[in-house]
């Protein structure tokens, strides 16, 4: 017997989809925008779109500080059995992401005209699109918010048709009143905003269908209004995915600048449409690895070190698979991508589908980069979550593409893969010289617990209940357990895994993760499978009647706790010694 990482991988996959919805509605709007932009009204309006994907994420910064922060740290608590800091939470971190986006709001229309001016570098074609597109773009800072925070806690209140629904209804709306604003009103550019405006604004009815939901594991408490102490562990949790909105915002305004000066409206017209399908990657890249941080979450708080390692090791898989895919379809199919964009004129694709396919080589190396970033912020290491976000978006591209931009228009492309090579290799430099002087054991840089512990997994059902006991009583007598309290977990460990198997087992949940760990004042059992509610401390069977067995293990052990994280059953039994 040993430790699968089954339960940890199905949880992963079945967050997946709703975190790649909630991902994908940062950046599609921007994303279908262009398409319809590029199609109905031209390259120009495309470009000016593009040089405002940097105010894009201005607006997100404080969003995603308090969304994933708040998110990341309630499951946190959650995982330490700890309800009510994770109202605390929830309560502080949403009114906060709220507030601050109407504030944002209210000063980004106010600077609209100073705004437009500098991102077009007084380039009297652009100026006007640029200030057009910025107010409606600046409009739907509150229902952005509003949206995404709400659909992290249903997913990770495991409502994950709703989380799906929330983004994907306000997309879907968007995409029909691009159309409808633009081919049929004729608005213009303008046109394009105001659809993202309206599509935020009806998809965020269903926010209702959370609030009013008996199953959401978080709520509102009056309590936040003392507690707003809590406002720094928040913020200070989210710091690394905010951090990643800073430099993707200086990032992009310092190479849209470059491009400009170094290449006119010939290389803005590549750029637009480079990056806006770029995004469509960041949309599975950052997608699969957002889905990390809650899993991760739980299991740090629980101090599950063995299952960080297991997430981290699904979560790079499935991040790098898809990155290759990625990155195959746009190495043999540049120009048909461009044609999405209604980018057709030979003399620009000629150099488009040199430059396109250079730029994406750096995909795989992005999916590693995202996923050692999010594995990092999730176990308290945000000094070097911190430095590969700096590093990554900031501190390598924007030298070298400067540079580079003094050779000719190829060149400057090749500062992508380039920049992303520097980044690991200059990360994996700063991980190993950290490791030996500080006498870290892996160099994952995590600690252990202290204490000798197994870890293994069995399949949901009642036969190998007996087995699983007689592994966990032999552990404790090999370790220095007396007999009688060696007897008594056995006991636990059969009774629990018996009635786990008999009221909890569903079609979905095949396996049992045991650990056991033997310390010099007690012995610690937890249990964790993903099937339907099983409260042992308080489970009464469909008669009314206590189980006998769940009586016996409350009676023989010194404390039993239940907790349920992320769709997890999470029981830990204490023995005493």
């Amino acid at each position: 017997m040993k430790r699968t990482g089954t339960l940890i991988n199905k949880t992963y996959r079945n967050l997946l989809v709703s975190t790649l919805a909630m991902t994908a509605s940062m950046y599609l709007s921007s994303i279908v925008d262009g398409i319809l932009v590029g199609q109905i009204l031209g390259t120009m309006e495309l470009s000016a779109i593009n040089l405002t994907y940097s105010i894009s994420f201005l607006k997100n910064i404080l969003i995603a500080m308090f969304t994933f922060g708040g998110n990341t740290l309630a499951v946190m608590y959650k995982g330490k059995r700890d309800n009510k800091k994770a109202d605390l939470v929830f309560t502080i971190s949403f009114w906060a992401g709220i507030l601050s986006s109407v504030l944002i709001t209210v000063i980004g229309v106010a600077l609209t005209a100073p705004t437009a001016d500098l991102l077009s570098q007084n380039k009297p074609k652009l100026e006007p699109l640029i200030a057009a597109y910025l107010i409606p773009l600046w409009m739907t800072t509150p229902l952005t918010a509003l949206n995404n925070q709400t659909a992290a806690f249903a997913r990770t209140d495991g409502m994950k048709k709703l989380a799906t629904a929330l983004p994907i209804v306000a997309n879907v709306i968007n995409l029909f009143c691009d159309w409808l604003f633009m081919a049929v009103f004729g608005w213009g550019i303008a046109g394009a905003g105001w659809a993202t405006v309206t599509g935020y604004a009806l998809g965020s009815l269903l926010v209702i269908v959370y609030f009013k939901s008996k199953d959401r594991t978080v709520h509102f408490t009056r309590e936040a209004i003392k507690k707003l102490k809590y406002m720094w562990k928040i913020l200070n949790t989210g710091l690394p995915s905010a951090l990643i909105y800073v430099c993707n915002f200086l990032r992009l305004f310092c190479i849209n600048a470059i491009i400009l000066s170094a290449t006119g409206t010939f290389g803005t017209q590549i750029a637009s449409v480079s990056f806006s399908l770029n995004s469509l990657c960041f949309i599975f890249i950052e997608g699969a690895t957002m889905t990390m941080l809650p899993v991760l979450g739980a299991l740090y708080g629980e101090r599950d070190v063995k299952g960080q390692k297991l997430a981290l090791r699904y979560g790079m898989w499935v991040t790098v698979g898809l990155s290759i895919i990625i990155l195959i379809i746009s190495e043999v199919f540049p120009l048909p991508l461009a044609a999405m964009y209604g980018l057709t004129n030979p003399e620009i694709t000629s150099v488009f589908a040199i430059t396109f396919r250079i730029m994406s080589i750096n995909i795989p190396m992005l999916a590693v980069i995202y996923v050692m970033r999010t594995f990092f912020q999730a176990t308290k290491q945000k000094w070097l979550a911190n430095i590969l976000v700096i590093l990554d978006g900031f501190a390598t591209i924007v030298p070298l593409m400067y540079f580079f931009s003094k050779i000719d228009i190829y060149w400057l492309w090749w500062s992508f893969p380039i920049s992303k090579a520097a980044t690991l290799l200059i990360t994996a430099i700063i991980m190993l010289i950290y490791k030996s002087v500080k006498h870290k054991d892996n160099f994952l840089l995590i600690e252990g617990e202290e204490g000798v512990a197994l870890d293994f997994s069995i399949h949901n059902n009642i036969e190998e209940a007996t087995d699983a006991a007689h592994k966990a009583v032999d552990f404790c007598t090999d370790n220095g357990v007396e007999n009688n309290l060696a007897h008594d977990l056995g006991v636990a460990v059969e009774e629990l895994c018996v009635n786990t198997a008999r009221y909890a087992a569903d079609s979905a949940s095949d396996s049992i993760d045991i650990y056991v760990k033997v310390s010099d004042n007690c012995v610690i059992l937890k249990l964790r499978d993903n099937g339907k509610i099983f409260n042992p401390t308080e489970y009464v069977d469909d008669t009314g009647r206590e189980v006998t067995g769940l009586k016996l293990v409350r009676s023989l052990t010194s404390s039993i706790e239940y907790n349920r994280v992320l769709g997890f059953n999470v029981t830990v039994v204490t023995v005493n010694r």
